[in-house]
This record gives structure tokens, sequence and C-alpha cells, in this order.
């Protein structure tokens, strides 16, 4: 059913980015505003989004609210883009939102994208499940993102920005920023977490322009980390309210640091708000939270790491977080890429750390060959890089080689080669395809 629901979307042959949100508003507007039944904790950013709104998410139903949460892309089934107090929403429920969507776009002559269609499916889900919270993660960018149909959120997050998506968002990070701190509303509290400095003057202008009172969790919210094994870190964090009791969470990269302090900050400014959050319950979201393919230990003979750091500020904070581990040397690396990254300066980061790769072709329209990738990682200072036939084959030889010289694998460089690589494991009810919102360009 789930795989139905992708297949009606790839029939409206709909795709790509439209800058605009007129199509959208239109869209909310003949469904009758399902996004105002419910308030709303928006997120845009380029690395921590998902850990953020994970992190968010599990707080608030560990407050006792129910709750609704809106992420994408998806790793290996559309369903988990759309939860509901923690579980993934079913086909059924799918279908249903799909239809309503669809109803009135045939009504109103309207021709939304596939990511405005799935944007107000998550708006219909919500608000027939009758959630009283949504945690929205914007898709790309912020200020023509569908999510920003959202009015008046309770606050607004800006996690760390760095440079992807240039050719649509710009190619520096004042431009990049400028974008994502569209989702900044007046008077609406936002919160930024750790900036380099040339975003953070974008986002602060933003801010102060539009009257919004604005917090930077860097400064505001401190975490110590006790204890940090392949498992898990165990990490308490203090802020002006205090400091909340320590929390042992299975999110294991070094950056988790940072995702957390920011999603305490947001989850503050709705304390301040009147809502009740009580600091257990930020610790129970850190013990509970689970955000797959951000340095996940899925492995241990040998040692085998998943992580969807596709960009060099991603790659630069895998690389740290490995050595964080005590992962310094004899690293077999497994990556593929989309070909409109910048994949040498990526690889670069995390080529102190490797002796060998395999590079791999990823179920997706705009994959970098392998060969290509393999060119790419020795330009890049990683001296044996091989292609492989396959996913398989490069995960086998990666293995071979890992557990012959006592090593660890360590794959990344997209989203959708971890959703691959889960899909192989069985994970997540198993591999569902090609996501057809990468299958077609907008004409």
């Amino acid at each position: 059913m789930a795989r139905e629901f992708l297949d009606r979307l790839a029939a409206r042959r709909v795709f790509g980015i439209r800058p605009g949100l007129e199509t959208m508003s239109a869209l909310c507007e003949a469904l009758g505003h399902p996004e105002r039944e419910f308030a709303v904790i928006h997120i845009a950013g380029t690395n921590g989004k998902g850990s953020v709104a994970a992190l968010c998410d599990a707080a608030l139903r560990a407050s006792g609210y129910r709750v609704g949460r809106y992420t994408s892309p998806h790793l290996v089934r559309v369903n988990e883009r759309f939860t509901v107090d923690g579980e993934d929403v079913s086909d059924e429920t799918l279908g249903r939102a799909l239809d309503r969507v669809e109803a009135v776009c045939a009504a109103k002559g309207l021709e939304p994208t596939f990511f405005e269609v799935l944007t107000a499916c998550a708006w219909v889900i919500f608000q027939e499940a009758g959630v009283q919270l949504a945690v929205a993660e914007v898709g790309m960018g912020g200020r023509w993102d569908a999510t920003n149909t959202i009015e008046a959120p309770l606050v607004s997050v800006i996690t760390h920005v760095a440079l992807d998506h240039c050719a649509i968002l710009g190619d520096t990070l004042e431009a990049i920023a400028g974008e994502k701190a569209g989702i900044v509303k007046p008077g609406r509290p936002a919160v930024m977490g750790a900036m380099d400095p040339l975003a953070k003057a974008v986002i602060s202008a933003k801010a102060a322009d539009c009257g919004a009172p604005l917090h930077d969790a860097s400064e505001e919210i401190s975490v110590a980390v006790s204890r940090r094994t392949v498992h898990g870190q165990t990490l308490t964090c203090e802020s002006p309210r205090g400091t909340y009791p320590a929390g042992l969470t299975r999110l294991t990269g070094t950056y988790q640091t940072e995702n957390a302090a920011t999603a305490l900050c947001a989850l503050e400014r709705l304390m301040e708000q009147g809502l009740e959050i009580p600091p257990k319950a930020f610790t129970e979201a850190l013990r509970t939270v689970r955000w797959p393919g951000r340095c996940q230990l899925i492995a241990s003979d040998p040692p085998t790491f998943l992580d969807g750091g596709h960009n060099p500020d991603a790659l630069r904070a895998l690389r740290e977080s490995l050595k964080s581990l005590h992962v310094r040397r004899r690293v077999a690396l497994v990556c593929g890429f989309c070909g409109d990254k910048a994949v040498k300066d990526a690889l670069h980061e995390i080529a102190p750390l490797v002796e060998a790769a395999w590079t791999t072709r990823i179920a997706n329209p705009r994959t970098l060959p392998a060969e290509e990738t393999a060119v790419l990682a020795r330009a890049a200072g990683i001296r044996r890089a091989v292609p492989a036939e396959s996913l398989e084959a490069a995960l086998e030889a990666a293995s071979d080689w890992a557990q012959g010289c006592q090593g660890t694998v360590v794959i990344c460089g997209s989203l959708f080669l971890v959703g691959e690589v889960l899909a192989l494991r069985g994970e997540d009810g198993g591999a569902e395809g090609l996501d057809p919102s990468e299958a077609v360009r907008a004409p």
C-alpha cells in the first residue's frame, strides 16, 4: 500500500523544486487549513535538524502530549516521514490522506509538487489524528519550503548551517542562512544551534527585522559528556533553568551534543509559553530517541558504522565522532553520492582515517557512477579506492578487508545509501525501491 501511495504520486508527474508558496497556500485553504489545528515546532538547517526533531518529539511525548512528526526523506518506507505518538502511520492512513488531498486538487485545478502533496498529507494526518503538537522538519531551505505555510509556530529552530544544495540555495553560507532564516516569524521565538559567524549574523539580522526573540543554544545550554562508547553516550545538560538529570542516549556522534542543546533550548521556549515539560521528560527523550543512520553501529564483527553524512561539514563531524570512539585508522570506507554534491571536498574530510575505499552507485537517478566516485576519492587523498559492481559487493569486500586487519567499516555518502543498507539488513519493514520524488524533475 505504501508502494501504491508512491506510485500514485509518481503518476502526477509533478516533481522537483518550484519556488513560491502560492500553490501550497491554495492547497491548505482548499483543505480547510488543517495546519492551523495544532501547534508547531518548525525546524530548518543543513545538518542536525532530523536529530533535533526526533529529540523534541520524544520529549513532548514523554511529557504526555499527543505529538505528530513530519520529516524527510524516508530511509526505507515512506511511512517513516509521518509519525503519531512515536509510531509510523499506517498504509491506510496514508491512503486516506492522499484521497483527500487529490480530491481538492481535482476540484480546484491545483498541481502541487511531490513534496507539497506530502506536506499536505502530513497536515491532514495530524488534524485527523487529533495531535496537539507537531514537529515539522523543512524539506530544503526554508523560505519557499512547503512547510513554511505554518504561520505562527511555537518556536522556529535553525540547526547548523553549512554548504549544501548550493545550486538551489546559494553558494555562500550567508545565502543559505538567509533561506533557512525564512522560517523565522514576526514576534515568535527562534532558536539557532551552534553557527558559523557568517550564518549567525544573517539569522540574527532576520530575527531583529521581524521582532522575533532569538536564542543561541550554544550560549544558553551546556552539555557535558560523562561517558561515550560505540553504543551511546551519557549527557548532562545545564541551562538557566537548572541542571537536567543525566541521560544515556543511543545517539553516538559527538555532534549530537550540539543537537541536544538545540532541542533543549527549543523545548524551553515552549515552557515559557506554558507547556509543562518536566526535566525528566528530556532525560527520557535521550534514552528512547531513535534516529537511524547517524554514526550508527550496525554490526560488531567487524565494527561497522552507518552515517548519512554527504557534505564536507557532515563528514568532518563524522571523522571527529569516529576519533572520539577511538576509531583512528584501518578504516574500510563504503561510499556512494548524488552527483550534485561536493564529493571531493566531503571525502577529503574523512580521508585521514581511510586506508581503503569501495565506491558504489546509489538507487537514485542523481547517483554519481562508482567509477567517478573512486576517481574523486583518490583525488581527495584515499590512495586505494575501488569501484564496486553493487552495494552488496562493496559491503562484502570492505567487511572482508576489515576482518583481515582488525579494522572498521564506515558507510557514508547519502541518506539514500543509508536506506539501501537498512533495507538489505531487513530493517524498518524492507525496501520499497526508488523514491519517485527523485525520479522526475519538474519541467
